[in-house]
């Protein structure tokens, strides 16, 4: 059964989608928000299209409905995570190989995130809500610091320092010919992209704190983690993506830890 069918969010037929549908018009008078797209089967069409701070409004806004110290309104949660589906999705193929029981497990956590988000102090729902679906879904199969066991990949990794050899190769990034250290690195991070590791937007994060870093202090290699999580380099991230700097440092310290695992792997296997 695939993601959506397991959330029972298949097709508009489905009841949760029929009810919203209903109320979209009251819903979008409770919240001005949600006037902004005129039925609720324009919305997956809308919010790509849509400014992105308007897209956050709405999104926001259902989030405020769906959650039990808000609206506590069902439809509205079945609303949230039948947009948030296709990065659900995203996260359920990458993660295929740990469990037969990927699609269950990444509908279920999808539907948790969406009804304990955290709307009174965060803005960016649909990145928070895919991210912690993939970091529930992780932490339920005991992958990374909990065990090791479940797949053949993490059953041989072996743990080594984020800053002991990794950010060394980082280091070489700066050069414009490309060392070995460089060409070593970029393999890694591809590797580990499709092995499901990371996502693209951990690495994103990463070369933005290393880039804020630099910017701050291009003396500051030889202190921890390359000086990546200094004050003004997850400052000045966390506004520009909009996360506060404690969400920035777990977000970059778990990429780390994920990257530092595959670069143990790579090793074992080469």
């Amino acid at each position: 059964m695939s993601v959506p069918t397991q959330l029972g969010l298949g097709s508009l037929d489905e009841d949760l989608l029929v009810q919203a549908r209903d109320r979209w018009p009251s819903w979008g008078r409770q919240y001005p928000a949600l006037a902004a797209v005129g039925d609720l089967t324009d919305l997956p069409g809308w919010l790509p299209a849509a400014d992105p701070a308007a897209a956050d409004d709405v999104l926001h806004a259902l989030a405020v409905l769906a959650s039990p110290r808000g609206g506590d309104d069902l439809a509205a949660a079945g609303t949230l995570a039948w947009v948030l589906l296709p990065g659900a999705c995203v996260v359920a193929y990458r993660l295929r190989t740990l469990t037969s029981r990927i699609d269950e497990l990444v509908a279920a956590q999808l539907w948790l995130e969406v009804r304990s988000f955290a709307w009174e102090r965060r803005r960016k729902v649909a990145a928070n809500i895919v991210m912690n679906t993939r970091r529930g879904v992780l932490r339920d199969l005991e992958v990374g610091e909990h065990g090791r066991e479940v797949d053949a990949t993490w059953a041989q990794a072996v743990p080594v320092q984020p800053d002991a050899e990794l950010w060394t190769a980082l280091e070489a990034q700066r050069y414009s010919a490309p060392t070995n250290r460089t060409v070593e690195l970029g393999e890694l991070l591809e590797w580990a992209v499709r092995a499901g590791v990371v996502e693209r937007r951990d690495l994103d994060l990463l070369h933005r704190l290393s880039v804020a870093a630099c910017q701050a202090d291009p003396t500051h290699n030889h202190r921890g983690r390359g000086g990546l999580f200094s004050q003004a380099a997850r400052a000045a991230v966390a506004a520009d993506v909009g996360d506060s700097e404690a969400t920035i440092r777990r977000r970059a310290t778990a990429a780390l830890e994920a990257i530092a695992a595959a670069r143990a792997q790579m090793g074992a296997v080469a």
